[in-house]
C-alpha cells in the first residue's frame, strides 16, 4: 500500500483543525501541535525531522518544552476521521498540562487484573443500559446503571478503578474525538456512534478489557452529562467514581444467565487464544532479545498477560545502558518479574492499525 505524503497530508489536517470550534468540544481545551511519522520518517511544525525513539505509537509527548500528539501515519483514511484522532491525542496532551490525577500503571494491570465472569457480565447488563440512554436519557436506567457500578466498584475493586481510570482518561479522548467528528463530518461521527454502541454490547470486546474501555467512557459521559453529573470545569480531577461515593450500597443485584453464559464463553476463547499466541511464539523460538532488561513499556492498548508472558503489537521499549530502546513489530515477552524482561519472541501475526 502506497504510504501517505506526510507533508500533504500534515497540511490537510491542520486546515481541518482549524476549522473547529474547541469550546463546543471541551471548554477550556485548545489545539496542540502535531507530527505525523511512519518507519522510516517523521514531519513536524513544518519540516521533517529526525525519527527518534520518542516517535512511537499514537500519543501526545513531551517534545523540546511542549507537548505535542503524534500520529503512525502509515494507512490512509478519510481526513475528517485522521483529524478526529490527531485531536483525541492532543486531548491526552491537555489531560497532562491540567494534571489530571487518575492515570494507572498498565503494566501492573496487565498482571493483576482478573478477568471474572461475574464482574464483566454485570459490566455488560450496564452497556446495555448505557445503549438505552443513547436514545434517550431515562432517570430510572440511569440509576440502575450507577447502582450496578456501585456494586462493582465494592466487589471488584481493583478491577473497577482500572476500568473506571482508562475509561476517564480514554473515554474522554473518545468522547472528543466524536465531537470532533459532528462537526467535520456528521456521517463519520454517525458511523462512530455506531460502532460504539455496537461494541459495548459485544461480550468479546472486554477480551483484552481496555480496548472497550474507549467507547464505554465516550458513552458514559454523554450519560453523566444528560443526567448533570460530568460539569467540564472539574473534569481535571476523576469525575466518574465521586459520583459513586453518594449512592448508598445495596444487596447485589441478579445476573442474567444468558448474559453469564455469553462473557464465561468470550473469555475461555480469549484464554485459549491468549495461550495459543505464547505458546507458538515460544515454540518458533525467534529470540530478537535476551535480558534481563527493564520493561519501559509495551503496546498497552490490547496487551495480553498470559503466563508470565505478554504480548505486544507493533512495538516493545527497554532501558539499556540507561538509555531507551525500542524494538519494532510484534512480540511475545517472556518477563522474570512484573518489570524486567526475561526474553523477547517476535511473533509472526499479521499486524494491524495501532487502535
Amino acid at each position: 500500500m502506497e504510504k501517505p505524503d506526510l507533508r500533504a497530508l500534515h497540511q490537510q489536517i491542520s486546515i481541518e483543525i482549524a476549522s473547529l470550534d474547541f469550546d463546543r468540544i471541551w471548554p477550556g481545551f485548545r489545539p496542540l501541535k502535531f507530527a505525523l511519522y511512519n518507519d522510516t520518517e517523521c514531519f513536524f511544525d513544518g519540516r521533517y525531522i529526525e525519527k527518534t525513539v520518542d516517535f512511537c505509537a499514537n500519543t501526545a509527548i513531551p517534545y523540546k518544552g511542549e507537548t505535542i500528539a503524534i500520529w503512525y501515519a502509515a494507512d490512509k483514511m478519510p481526513i475528517a476521521v485522521f483529524a478526529s484522532k490527531l485531536v483525541h491525542e492532543m486531548f491526552h496532551g491537555f489531560q497532562n498540562v491540567q494534571g489530571w490525577n487518575c492515570s494507572v500503571d498498565e503494566t501492573d494491570a496487565l498482571f493483576h487484573y482478573g478477568y471474572s465472569a461475574e464482574n464483566l457480565s454485570r459490566k455488560l447488563k450496564e452497556n446495555e443500559l448505557l445503549t438505552d440512554l443513547s436514545d434517550g436519557f431515562d432517570e430510572w436506567k440511569y440509576r440502575a446503571l450507577m447502582q450496578s457500578r456501585k456494586y462493582r466498584s465494592e466487589r471488584f475493586p481493583y478491577e473497577f478503578m482500572y476500568e473506571s481510570c482508562v475509561e476517564e482518561i480514554e473515554g474522554s479522548a473518545n468522547y472528543v474525538e466524536w465531537q470532533v467528528l459532528k462537526q467535520l463530518d456528521p456521517a463519520q461521527a454517525e458511523l462512530l456512534e455506531r460502532k460504539m454502541r455496537q461494541t459495548v454490547v459485544c461480550p468479546e470486546s472486554f477480551f483484552p478489557i481496555r480496548r472497550a474501555s474507549y467507547f464505554t467512557g465516550a458513552l458514559l459521559i454523554r450519560a453523566m452529562r444528560a443526567a448533570g453529573e460530568y460539569p467540564f470545569a472539574s473534569a481535571r480531577r476523576p469525575v466518574i467514581l465521586p459520583v459513586l461515593e453518594r449512592l448508598p450500597s445495596l444487596e447485589a443485584p441478579p445476573v442474567d444467565p444468558a448474559i453469564c453464559g455469553k462473557v464465561d464463553r468470550a473469555l475461555s476463547a480469549f484464554l485459549r487464544e491468549s495461550e495459543r499466541i505464547v505458546r507458538t511464539a515460544v515454540e518458533e523460538n525467534d529470540v530478537v532479545l535476551t535480558g534481563p532488561r527493564e520493561l519501559v513499556t509495551v503496546n498497552v492498548y490490547d496487551a495480553r498477560c498470559f503466563a508470565g508472558h505478554l504480548t505486544s503489537r507493533f512495538f516493545v521499549m527497554y532501558l539499556e545502558d540507561g538509555a531507551q530502546k525500542l524494538l519494532q513489530g510484534n512480540f511475545v515477552v517472556q518477563m522474570r518479574d512484573a518489570k524486567t524482561i526475561e526474553k523477547v519472541f517476535r511473533w509472526n501475526e499479521r499486524e494491524e492499525k495501532f487502535k
